[in-house]
């Protein structure tokens, strides 16, 4: 019996020291976990401090650019506007000189044949 109550106080002393030693190190994982926080949220404030101002300048770069790009836009389809309409007037002048052409050719067509006869 003196055995089994030594093999037992023993496993309550080991039992004890395991668990201080355990809760030492829960501590200790605790503390660091919330040192680790607390730097990331240093670090994450810093990092949105120095992107900012960098985001405001990507920000009026693309506003500028989406302006030039409108812009280029708008001249072009002018430009298509204007060549469309110098093709269709080269068209309807060019009919009507075709026409003309004929007309033309169809009198001296017509006065050779008077003088045939």
């Amino acid at each position: 019996m003196l055995n089994a109550s030594v093999s037992f106080s023993v496993l309550m002393i080991v039992s004890v020291i395991c668990l201080i030693v355990l809760t030492i190190f829960v501590c200790k994982l605790i503390i660091s976990v919330t040192k680790l926080t607390d730097n990331a949220n240093v670090i994450a404030t810093s990092v949105q401090k120095e992107i900012e101002p960098t985001l405001k300048e990507l920000k009026e770069a693309a506003k500028s650019i989406n302006s030039i790009a409108n812009s280029a836009d708008e001249k072009f389809h002018n430009t298509k506007i204007g060549i469309a309409s110098m093709i269709n007037a080269g068209a309807a002048v060019g009919g009507k000189i075709k026409s003309f052409s004929q007309g033309i050719l169809k009198g001296i067509s017509f006065g050779l044949n008077l003088f045939k006869k």
